[in-house]
Parts: structure tokens; C-alpha cells; sequence
């Protein structure tokens, strides 16, 4: 696993990182056990850079971080979030998950047939009086008394707007002093979240979606890296949309991004890649990225991004190509 700088952070950080948004949680197949195992096996591959967040699964995902390296913190990166109020429901969930857990999959409940409602709506706070308990909330699940790389977590536009957001940037700065956060940044929505944020004051970190499916047609991702912000890009895979195993039907059904899609497919075909494979060598070969985010849910999951991962490099005709069809589909009529 190569790695590479994370800005002028002083980081070395591997090219592909762990997504921990789906260890864990009421929906989790198999034990705590195979989640720690999960996280193992990502380390043990060569992965040393591990984001989560204190909304994942309830906090489950940070806890399982946290037992998972509590003997080797040296050795991992861990980048979390903070910035969402967990609803009363979510919190209820948190409590009585090892009761749930089993009816859940007795009932063969899964996140996309989950009943409307269960999870509550969800709220953010970015206050200072509410990051720095969150703070320390994090720090007590991850068993750890620093993070590597804190985040806000989505902010909004209107938030990073507003007079408050300074006075958030500031308490970053604080608790930078502190020693309780190594090095702060924004996970944003999209590109454009961070963009806006970095002009509101200095970050370290600028975390947001980008792939085949959500191009970079500004260069953020290079002015980014050439100010010494670190680039973590996530939604190498679309999301789930460029499962090989999705027929044109669903797929028609579930994106306006169905014929860009098609055209990937046949791109992949022609130069005989999988998707998967194309997806993540288009990442890593774009100027900018210091650190691409996959999810992982298990130990076969590690594995097939790790062969993705081991996949020839994208030759300058398939980058040239790729970035042929994002012109042929612009994301911005997409983006809805």
C-alpha cells in the first residue's frame, strides 16, 4: 500500500482509506467481533487511515475503532466528525440495540426496508458549547485522548456563511492547542461545501464526493492540494450505483446517471476492467487526492477493495476517456 503526503499536515496517509460509515449499527451482519475483524484486516493490508463519525451507528462505529487499535494507536490515522444532534430516537435505538439486534435479523429487516420514521430527523449544531462535548464524547469511544483529523460534519452553505461558523473555526483552533485534535477540516456534501469553507479560514482537511460519477470540472481537488489541504474523496463507487449487478432497468430507475452509467460499463468492457477496478484507478490517478475513502462491512469487502486497489493504473488514454464522458454527461445537470 503506497502512501502519500496529507497536505502540509505532516501526515502519511495510505491511498485508500477506511469508510467507516456501516460498521457497526442495528443493521450490522455478525457479531462485534467481525467488525473489529473488519477493521483488522484493513490495517493489516496496508490501510492506516480510518474516518468515522459520532452519528455512525450511534457511536458504535467510533467504539469499534476504538477497541479495534486501542493497542496500536500509533499505528492508524483516525479522522471523525462531529456537527449532528443524535434524535431521541436514535439514542433509544443506541440502548436497546443488543435487544433489537437479533429480532432484526430474524425478521430479515435491512437499512432499505428499515420502517419510515424509526431513525428520526435529523439536526446539526456546529456551536462551539456542542462540538466540544461531542469532542469529548468521541474521544471516550475511540479510547483515545487525540484525533488525528476532526471534521465538520456537512455543514450547510447558510452555516458556513454565518458570523457563528468563525467562532466554530475558532474553537478548532482551540482545541488544536489543546491537543485533543491534531488537525481540523469540513466533510462537506459536495465540492462546493468545501470550497466555500476554505475561504472562511484556514483548514487542514477538505473531505467530499468525487468519481466517475462527480467529476471536478473547477480543479478543486489540485488548488486544494496546491494550498497544503489534504483531499479525502468518497463516493469512489457512486454510491452503490456502479454495482456491475444492477440491470439497465434499476438503474433507470434509480439515477438520471443511467446512460452516463452505460457508457462507463462499455468503457470497462472494451478495456477489460471491472467497474470496480476502473472507479477506484480513476481516483487514484487524479491529481489532488491524498486519501480515497471505500466502504468496509467485512473482511471480504477489504479484500475486493484491496484487489481493486492492486489493479493495473489507468493508461492516459482510459483517464483521457474517463474525463471524455464526464464532458459527454456534465454532472451539474445531474446534480439533482
Amino acid at each position: 500500500m503506497k502512501r502519500r503526503a496529507f497536505g502540509a499536515t505532516g501526515l502519511s496517509v495510505s491511498e485508500i482509506g477506511f469508510g467507516g460509515s456501516r460498521i457497526g449499527g442495528l443493521m450490522a451482519r455478525g457479531t462485534t467481533d467481525s467488525g473489529i475483524s473488519t477493521l483488522h484486516a484493513a490495517v493489516d493490508a496496508g490501510i492506516n487511515f480510518f474516518d468515522t463519525a459520532d452519528m455512525y451507528s450511534q457511536g458504535e462505529g467510533e467504539a469499534l475503532i476504538g477497541r479495534a487499535f486501542r493497542d496500536r494507536r500509533d499505528k492508524v490515522i483516525i479522522a471523525s466528525k462531529g456537527g449532528y444532534l443524535l434524535p431521541a430516537r436514535r439514542q433509544l435505538m443506541a440502548r436497546v440495540k443488543p435487544l433489537l439486534r437479533p429480532i432484526v435479523r430474524f425478521l430479515g429487516i435491512t437499512r432499505e426496508n428499515l420502517p419510515s420514521g424509526i431513525s428520526g430527523q435529523l439536526a446539526q449544531d456546529f456551536s462551539p458549547g456542542h462540538l466540544t462535548n461531542a469532542l469529548d464524547a468521541s474521544l471516550r469511544r475511540l479510547s483515545t485522548n487525540y484525533i488525528d483529523v476532526y471534521q465538520l460534519h456537512s455543514p450547510s452553505q447558510s452555516d458556513i456563511a454565518s458570523d457563528s461558523f468563525l467562532e466554530t473555526l475558532h474553537l478548532l483552533q482551540k482545541l488544536q492547542k489543546a491537543g485533543k485534535i491534531r488537525h481540523y477540516g469540513v466533510a462537506g456534501d459536495w465540492l462546493e461545501d468545501g470550497e466555500s469553507a476554505s475561504h472562511r479560514g484556514a483548514l487542514h482537511s477538505v473531505q467530499g464526493p468525487f468519481g466517475l460519477l462527480d467529476p471536478d470540472p473547477n480543479g478543486l481537488l489540485r488548488a486544494w492540494r496546491d494550498k497544503g489541504i489534504g483531499v479525502i474523496a468518497r463516493g469512489c463507487f457512486g454510491g452503490g450505483l456502479l454495482k456491475e449487478s444492477l440491470t439497465e432497468s434499476e438503474l433507470r430507475q434509480r439515477t438520471p446517471k443511467c446512460d452516463w452509467i452505460l457508457a462507463l460499463r462499455r468503457l470497462a468492457a472494451e478495456r477489460q476492467r471491472s467497474m470496480m477496478d476502473l472507479a477506484l484507478q480513476y481516483c487514484l490517478r487524479t491529481p489532488g487526492i491524498a486519501v480515497t475513502l471505500l466502504g468496509m462491512r467485512t473482511v471480504e469487502h477489504v479484500r475486493d477493495n484491496i484487489r481493486a486497489y492492486q489493479a493495473k493504473p489507468l493508461t492516459d488514454e482510459e483517464f483521457v476517456a474517463c474525463a471524455e464522458l464526464q464532458r459527454a454527461f456534465p454532472q451539474p445537470a445531474l446534480r439533482s
